[in-house]
């Protein structure tokens, strides 16, 4: 064995930890991800063009007259707690790229808890809702709450993928560069879900105050 050798067995042997290699590109799970959200943005476009077509059909004013005009102080305020968490899930995606674990853990505790916001927000919003509204009372009461139910499953969804990273990271199941792509994963979601807000706010909520 020739002196080099030696040496760089003695190197490897030294070297306390296997090192990890960085991931080039886009991992298979972004992309999964991105397929996932063209096919959900395909589902709320038929929803909420659904929603469009009915009250264009109906006759007479919309909501109908027994129907009361949805209430904006809640529903304005969940959707600006949604739309603002990006900016943290941003931080976390930014300070697991800098392997700084603790930054990263607060950073996503922030971002769920602004998550769960939006989803008791939402909860209130229904209960101030019904029964005025129900959804099996008009066309209206189904439209509406089919609006802002698929969009809120989809919240749940998104805290449930951040509840699991946060378990990941607490107990260092994953390596820093798989956690650092587990987070652009979810990031990516947690973004079209704030996208996604808006025009479901403005279907449920503004619209029947113009249209």
């Amino acid at each position: 064995m020739t002196a080099v050798a030696r040496g760089t067995e003695a190197a490897v042997r030294r070297t306390p930890h296997r090192l990890e290699e960085a991931p080039s590109g886009r991992t298979t799970g972004w992309w999964g991800m991105v397929l996932f959200i063209c096919t959900e943005s395909a589902t709320f476009a038929a929803v909420l063009a659904s929603y469009y077509y009915l009250r264009f059909s109906a006759d007479g004013t919309w909501p109908p007259d027994h129907e009361k005009l949805p209430s904006l102080l809640v529903p304005s305020i969940g959707t600006a707690v949604l739309i603002v968490s990006c900016l943290p899930m941003w931080l976390c995606g930014r300070a697991a790229r800098l392997r700084a674990g603790d930054r990263r853990l607060f950073w996503l505790v922030v971002t769920l808890l602004g998550g769960v916001c939006f989803f008791v927000l939402q909860v209130i919003d229904w209960r101030d809702e019904w029964p005025a509204s129900t959804l099996s009372k008009d066309t209206y009461g189904s439209l509406f709450y089919s609006v802002t139910g698929l969009h809120t499953v989809h919240v749940v969804l998104g805290l449930l993928m951040l509840l699991l990273l946060l378990a990941q990271a607490i107990v260092r199941r994953l390596g820093p560069s798989r956690q650092t792509g587990s987070i652009r994963v979810v990031a990516l979601y947690w973004y079209f879900l704030a996208a996604v807000a808006v025009p479901v706010y403005v279907t449920a909520y503004l619209a029947p105050y113009w249209i």
